[in-house]
């Protein structure tokens, strides 16, 4: 067997068949390591910022639903839109029944950006400063929800459906307002109720988050944004369930507690709904934590003899319902609409309000206060 002399190192035949095939294996893992972590480091950078949304990107591609089942595109014209007055919702009908009213919303319209947008958003950052604590809440349990609504508000679907009106920067990470002026990092805040600030400050919905905690099957109040509350504070509603919170509302409990139950439930992620709620109120306030509904065993308030047509309003909430594809929260998103009564029935709409006045039932109709304005408002409506 030949002997071979490799600097000071002698070496047989033998060693030299299998020490060079073994290097030679061994570079090539090494190469090929090399590769697969520049495609990774490649990838990240790539990623986009609302990475939350996809946690394991090889893994949602193959086996994990779309969370959109439609997908989000820019609005045309949408400078327009600040010129554009609010949408007139209709919601109330002859006769009330008390269901919760779903409707399939398309992810386009989770924002619906109007003329009043601009004073809608001066007006909740003066709210939240003057009233920090009954606008914003967060449970410990819920910093993993509030970071992944704040993730895809500010990086995905703003900056998509109105690419003019916001934009992200990836030099500086900033997400900017055009509108306001503001910048707000496009990574939420450490601080939940910062992040909770930020979004209450960027759009105009009111924000609940629902989250099943401490091992139970139902859900409750979380988290919450809540500038323009119509009768309920928030902050005395934390960690209720949806049956305590709604158990000062008539027929609630026995027309839809458990059916409510059951659709947060099976609520699927990708499937967008809204629903509407209404009431008159007799002021232009938006931020009403108390004071909009009448609870059994308080004094009966005077009747209003007559109403300014022009300083009473038809309120309206459009609610968007969401579950959260990674906390799997559950979100409300509360948008609210008012408009004076006068353009009501300008619009032709005086007899069927009117209408639909005499037709809610007596309970509900006391909780709303149609005790002390229903007459007026219906007589004006009809004139």
């Amino acid at each position: 067997m030949a002997i071979y002399q490799i600097g000071p190192f002698a070496m047989d035949e033998s060693f030299i068949y299998t020490f060079f095939p073994l290097l030679a294996a061994v570079l090539l893992l090494i190469y090929i390591k090399s590769k697969e972590a520049n495609e990774a480091v490649k990838e990240q950078k790539n990623s986009p910022t609302y990475s939350l949304w996809d946690p394991d990107r090889k893994r949602l591609e193959t086996t994990t639903p779309v969370f959109l089942q439609e997908p989000v595109t820019p609005l045309d014209n949408e400078i327009d839109v600040l010129s554009t007055s609010p949408h007139p919702f209709r919601p109330y009908k002859p006769i009330y029944h008390m269901t919760m009213g779903l409707e399939k919303c398309a992810p386009n319209d989770l924002f619906l950006i109007d003329s009043s947008y601009p004073s809608r958003i001066a007006l909740r950052k003066q709210i939240v400063n003057e009233f920090p604590q009954m606008t914003l809440g967060a449970s410990p349990e819920c910093g993993g929800a509030i970071n992944e609504l704040y993730s895809y508000v500010l990086s995905q679907h703003l900056p998509m459906r109105f690419p003019r009106l916001f934009t992200i920067s990836t030099a500086d990470r900033q997400f900017r307002n055009h509108v306001s002026g503001d910048s707000n990092p496009m990574i939420a805040p450490e601080s939940s109720i910062e992040a909770l600030k930020v979004l209450a400050t960027t759009v105009e919905e009111d924000i609940l988050i629902l989250q099943k905690v401490d091992g139970k099957e139902t859900y409750s109040l979380q988290g919450y944004v809540a500038c323009f509350p119509n009768g309920f504070d928030s902050s005395k509603k934390m960690g209720m369930e949806l049956r305590e919170i709604h158990e000062p509302v008539p027929m609630f409990q026995e027309k839809l507690a458990t059916s409510m139950d059951r659709f947060f439930g099976k609520l699927e992620i990708g499937r967008w709904v809204r629903r509407f709620n209404w009431t008159i109120s007799t002021h232009e306030k938006l931020f009403l934590p108390t004071g909009n509904h009448h609870y059994e065993g308080e004094e009966v308030p005077d009747k209003l003899e007559s109403v300014d047509l022009e300083k009473t309003y038809l309120r309206v909430e459009r609610q968007v319902l969401l579950r959260l594809p990674v906390s799997r929260a559950i979100v409300f998103f509360v948008k609210t609409y008012m408009t004076p009564l006068a353009r009501v029935k300008e619009e032709g709409q005086g007899e069927a309000l009117a209408t639909a006045i005499d037709g809610l039932p007596e309970k509900l109709g006391v909780y709303k206060k149609r005790i002390v304005w229903g007459e007026a408002v219906k007589e004006a409506l009809r004139a």
